[in-house]
């Protein structure tokens, strides 16, 4: 009993001296000043705002590597398809709304502002291929669906629009003269419907005389037989010349390859992720080849006051477009044929048709794969030897 005791009081005192000691460790601790902390803040300000942007560049050249493989694979595919088939899938994605039955325009184009929501085309999409509203005639309808196209699934976003479609959203310049009122530019490049009547979204159209498809750069806005061809009239800016009277059409979830099981799901742009309150579309497109049928109706194209024929601005062999290809260009007119201009020159004869292999890919941002030349193409629509200035 005595010797519990004992050591019952011993471990008592042990007890009592680990408590004495770590109290006196406790009192002798000291903590960090409030200048320590605030030198030590201004430490790491200094070191983000030197690596922040580093990382910055780091992730868009991420955005632009993820763009560029999509797009590759997207063209491994189309190439497999090809060996496969000889056609092009079916079921892409037609980038027009449909205004009434029979008539149909260009999805809004964003204004790049988030306040007023997301428009359906990114603005850099539209400015690099100006797109123009184009209805086939009977020739170039057999001839895609020759080529694999025989449905395609038009688009119907209606972004700029109320749910009853009587009128498009406060504050945005859909036409010119919108835009003069509130002093902007009409990013649509043309003019939107006051009203239309909404069609089903992604509605399957089977390819026929009259469809209305996006072509860039020039198309006939009508089904009436004599109308000509209506052109986007500004020359700088534009993306690859080479495309120009050509259809575009969305790589979407629903086209032949992702329904024949050679492709899991159609991929998205990261760029396009980042962009997204701005931006509804954001699928890979296809740019087909110039049609036959199409290539002989531009032989009498006319482009702002000039008529592109045989006698006056064609070779030949065809109609000549010629192109400039820039980084920057002076604000000034420039003249390619002078002897001082440096920057490179290409022709394109735009009145010949292409192979069905000759197809080629853009991102929903308007950029191709791989890379064609400069960033930006000026190009002399009025066969005029200048691009003209802005």
């Amino acid at each position: 009993m005595l010797k519990r005791l004992v050591m019952k009081l011993a471990n008592e005192r042990t007890l009592g001296e680990r408590a004495g000691e770590l109290r006196r460790k406790i009192e002798n601790q000291q903590g960090f000043t409030l200048l320590e902390i605030l030198v030590v803040l201004t430490i790491m300000g200094f070191l983000i705002a030197m690596v922040a942007p580093r990382l910055a560049g780091i992730s868009s050249s991420a955005v632009d590597t993820v763009c560029d493989s999509n797009q590759s694979r997207m063209v491994s595919m189309m190439s497999g398809y090809f060996e496969k088939t000889n056609r092009f899938p079916s079921k892409l994605t037609n980038l027009v709304e449909e205004v009434t039955a029979t008539t149909f325009q260009i999805p809004a184009v964003s204004d790049d502002d988030p306040d007023n929501g997301a428009e359906t085309l990114a603005s850099e999409f539209m400015s690099r291929n100006h797109f123009r509203i184009h209805y086939l005639n009977a020739d170039e309808a057999a001839e895609l669906k020759n080529m694999g196209v025989v449905k395609v699934l038009n688009l119907n976003a209606y972004d700029a629009y109320n749910d009853d479609g009587t009128a498009y959203k406060s504050n945005y310049p859909a036409t010119d003269a919108l835009a003069t009122t509130l002093g902007v530019e009409n990013p649509n490049d043309v003019d939107l419907a006051a009203t239309v009547t909404k069609a089903a979204s992604m509605e399957e159209v089977s390819m026929a005389e009259g469809v209305a498809v996006a072509m860039v750069g020039i198309g006939v806005n009508s089904t009436t037989a004599a109308t000509p061809f209506v052109a986007h009239d500004g020359e700088r800016g534009w993306g690859e010349p080479d495309w120009f009277g050509r259809i575009v059409l969305g790589f979407g979830p629903e086209n032949g390859l992702v329904s024949s099981g050679i492709v899991a799901n159609a991929a998205h742009c990261p760029g396009g992720i980042q962009n997204a309150d701005n931006v509804t579309y954001n699928d890979y497109n296809v740019v087909l080849p110039r049609l036959e049928a199409t290539a002989e109706r531009m032989l009498d194209a006319t482009v702002g006051d000039v008529v592109w024929d045989a006698d006056s601005d064609s070779t030949t062999d065809g109609v000549q477009l010629a192109a400039v290809a820039y980084n920057e260009m002076d604000a000034a007119a420039y003249d390619y044929t002078a002897a001082d201009q440096t920057l490179k020159v290409r022709t394109f004869t735009i009145t010949d048709a292409q192979e069905k292999w000759q197809y080629a890919t853009q991102c929903p941002e308007g950029h191709m794969f791989p890379a064609d030349d400069e960033e930006f193409w000026g190009l002399d629509l009025d066969h005029s030897d200048t691009i003209n200035a802005d």
